[in-house]
């Protein structure tokens, strides 16, 4: 029997990596899924939703696919509006959508661009996370998962300035929310996936030292699965890495 059966699913940033493969792994565990991204990357990484919408519905999955910015209040109002009206229900906001600057000081850093990667990583799970709550508090059961870095939390892991700061605002975004919600029987929880062989980190040239060692996005599949399935009362306000799934949680 597929664990998520019945359940309603939205995931961002699902054009590539990352968020297509949780999309896809939700998918086969019997979830509609709903996914959503910009038209075009930005820095023109390869993948769309129609893509990652042909390969769930190639494989026999519900998926509804929806061009959405998540910097932007009214296209997420939109989006959330469409998925209650289609489905009647959400069960889980997968916040994968994020944007990554790494090995620049911040003399390299102008305003702007801090102020676009603070809006995609912090403001994006913020905004899709508040459109989302009122139908998880009226079902009283949710899950939302934002995605953690260990970057967040040791200045030596090499995300400079700006991304550590921005997944470091995510994270206690996500435990003081997860204290918030709780009365709600919603779960809030941190994933930290690990070294991904993704688009994006294939972008970055320091990543081919360390290639070998770096997993396929789909291995994050059983972590995300596992967190979809929590509410307050059974695992919430955690951050939780891939590589101890299955030894300190994920039991």
């Amino acid at each position: 029997m597929p664990r998520m059966s019945g359940m309603v699913a939205i995931v961002t940033g699902a054009s590539r990596g990352l968020g297509r493969a949780i999309a896809k792994e939700y998918a086969k565990e019997g979830a509609s899924v709903v996914i959503c991204a910009r038209s075009q990357s930005p820095t023109g990484l390869a993948g769309t939703i129609e893509e990652t919408a042909n390969a769930i519905r190639g494989a026999g999955g519900e998926v509804f696919a929806l061009e959405c910015d998540v910097t932007d209040e009214k296209q997420v109002e939109e989006i959330v509006r469409q998925v209650a009206e289609r489905y009647g229900r959400i069960d889980v906001l997968f916040n994968n959508a994020g944007a990554m600057v790494l090995g620049e000081s911040i003399l390299e850093i102008d305003a702007n661009r801090w102020g676009q990667v603070m809006l995609v990583n912090v403001t994006g799970p913020y905004l899709c996370s508040r459109a989302v709550l009122p139908t998880m508090i009226e079902q009283r059961r949710g899950s939302i998962i934002n995605i953690g870095s260990r970057m967040a939390t040791d200045p030596m892991q090499g995300g400079g300035v700006l991304y550590s700061s921005s997944k470091a605002a995510v994270q206690m975004f996500s435990l003081c929310l997860a204290e918030e919600v709780r009365e709600h029987d919603i779960a809030v929880n941190i994933l930290s996936p690990g070294s991904l062989r993704s688009e994006g980190s294939a972008a970055i040239p320091w990543t081919q030292r360390d290639w070998h060692e770096r997993v396929d996005p789909a291995e994050v599949g059983p972590c995300a699965v596992y967190l979809a399935l929590q509410d307050a009362k059974t695992f919430t306000g955690q951050l939780a890495a891939r590589v101890e799934f299955g030894k300190t949680w994920g039991f």
